[in-house]
């Protein structure tokens, strides 16, 4: 079968394509990747329609992959195909695996949840010209009638097929069968295009699954639709180890890899020992690990780590809200967090980077306070990213909010919402005032946080000339910050 996937995100990494491609190319496939690079605000020019309804002429099967955001890329990417052609045209990813009834409005089939299983049934089945609409895991759009099937095993769980995810090949970087938006035009990927699009990150997953059900995150869905199945699946560390190697031999410009998934650090102590030798023996490129948690984060592990090539580390910390933890249901007390903080701290070649939530409706100021004032506390240089919630489908957070009116429109208040977008309020602008100064290595002491968000300060009208001052001020003590050896190891890292 020739089968065409489309990647919508704004990057190459698109981890859970390229692994479904691998396993469709072990079946004997033939398989492009198309990556159609765009953030989701801003829709597809015609020329790149038309350049994608050429590319996909010989296809028997179309993928799409989309998150909630890129809902109105799906919708026209699908409408333009279903104008030229009549093969079957397939999302999945986040949003379909939430809300699958939904997206077969459009699509003629859905793949719910990881589906490297489903798609080697659904390609064998059309292959030998079967009947498929009964494959687990999937629904359809049979002439109008809508079809979901039961959710399928977890790869890597015991009443899987796939019972070891260590038995899913690789994902596929053999460029030679990619293309990829440049400008306006879809092109073939060359090692070139591909040096010019990509960031040099080559990202996998050790670990599936995550065990807890913070009310904001989408897991709290995954968690909700497997309650009886083992959440957390790893591989083995010779297997990662393999593609690692595998990795760097066909990519030799290779500049970071990155572990991005939910339960690393739920590895066991040897299982990380035994990883971070095999790392420094074998791969040698600097480390970025996405998934840690301040109740899984240990000295000893992260000694390990850190010594076999570990430099930098995303943690989420979301809120010090006494009242926000409990609605996200963080199970993270702040004695924790900071006690992770600084052990990340305690290595020199080691940077931070922290989740901050912001613009939560039934936070007050004293909450967003409460963290701003947390913050300051924490050991410099740091680095936050700064998210402007969104209530996405099938999570505690969505179904709270539409119960009470905060959402009028799906798709014009969550799906076209920005979560990097965060509303310009003072307060939201001294958490951005405060990551500045914390990724120069000199941040905002708890006495001045006071000042700036103390209420007679506030009445007085003097906050807004404090912050002005402090603003005004930075250039100074960035030049002071990059002086000082603390934060020099900030600079070394090249997302910085």
């Amino acid at each position: 079968m020739k089968i065409t996937l489309i990647s919508v995100y704004p990057d190459l990494r698109s981890y859970g394509i390229r692994s479904i491609s691998a396993c469709l190319k072990q079946e004997g496939h033939d398989v492009d990747l198309i990556f159609l690079l765009r953030e989701f605000t801003e829709k597809y020019a015609e020329k790149t329609m038309n350049d994608l309804v050429k590319l996909t002429k010989e296809s028997d099967l179309v993928g799409i992959t989309l998150m909630s955001n890129f809902w109105d890329l799906a919708v026209q990417i699908t409408q333009k195909l279903k104008d030229n052609y009549d093969f079957p045209i397939l999302w999945g990813g986040t949003h379909p695996t939430i809300r699958p009834e939904e997206c077969l409005e459009h699509a003629d089939m859905v793949a719910i949840g990881e589906s490297e299983e489903t798609l080697i049934e659904l390609s064998r089945k059309m292959q030998n010209k079967q009947y498929y609409y009964d494959t687990t895991g999937m629904g359809f759009n049979d002439k109008g009638k809508i079809i979901v099937n039961k959710l399928r095993e977890l790869p890597g769980s015991a009443k899987a097929e796939i019972k070891s995810l260590d038995q899913i090949p690789f994902q596929d970087y053999d460029y030679r069968s990619h293309f990829i938006l440049n400008g306006e035009d879809i092109i073939k990927m060359d090692t070139e295009i591909l040096k010019k699009h990509w960031d040099l990150v080559y990202m996998t997953q050790p670990t599936r699954g995550c065990p807890f059900a913070c009310t904001f995150c989408v897991n709290n869905a995954y968690l909700a639709m497997h309650p009886h199945q083992k959440p957390i699946r790893k591989r083995s560390v010779d297997n990662i180890i393999m593609e690692l190697k595998k990795a760097k031999d066909h990519i030799p410009f290779i500049r970071y890899v990155m572990f991005d998934d939910d339960a690393f650090f739920l590895m066991s102590l040897d299982e990380i020992g035994d990883f971070s030798k095999k790392y420094k023996e074998h791969i040698r490129i600097p480390l970025i690990i996405t998934g840690a948690t301040p109740s899984t984060l240990t000295k000893e592990k992260l000694s390990l780590l850190v010594d076999a090539g570990l430099t930098e580390m995303r943690m989420g910390i979301q809120t010090a809200g006494t009242s926000t933890k409990k609605l996200y249901k963080r199970p993270h007390t702040n004695q924790q967090v900071e006690n992770a903080v600084r052990m990340v701290h305690s290595h020199k070649k080691l940077s931070g980077k922290y989740d901050i939530i912001l613009d939560s409706p039934w936070d007050t100021d004293e909450d967003s306070i409460e963290t701003l004032m947390f913050l300051s506390k924490l050991p410099t240089p740091f680095v936050l990213t700064l998210f402007s919630l969104v209530f996405f489908p099938g999570t505690d957070l969505y179904t709270k909010a539409k119960k009470e009116g905060l959402i009028k429109d799906d798709i014009n208040d969550i799906y076209n919402k920005h979560y990097l977008h965060c509303k310009n309020t003072y307060l939201n602008k001294l958490f951005f005032l405060l990551n500045e100064y914390a990724f120069v290595g000199i941040g905002i002491s708890p006495i001045i946080m006071f000042i700036l968000t103390h209420k007679l300060t506030r009445k007085l009208h003097l906050h807004w000339f404090l912050r002005r001052v402090l603003k005004l001020l930075f250039p100074f003590f960035r030049y002071i910050g990059r002086s000082t050896r603390l934060s020099t190891r900030l600079y070394r890292v090249g997302k910085f």
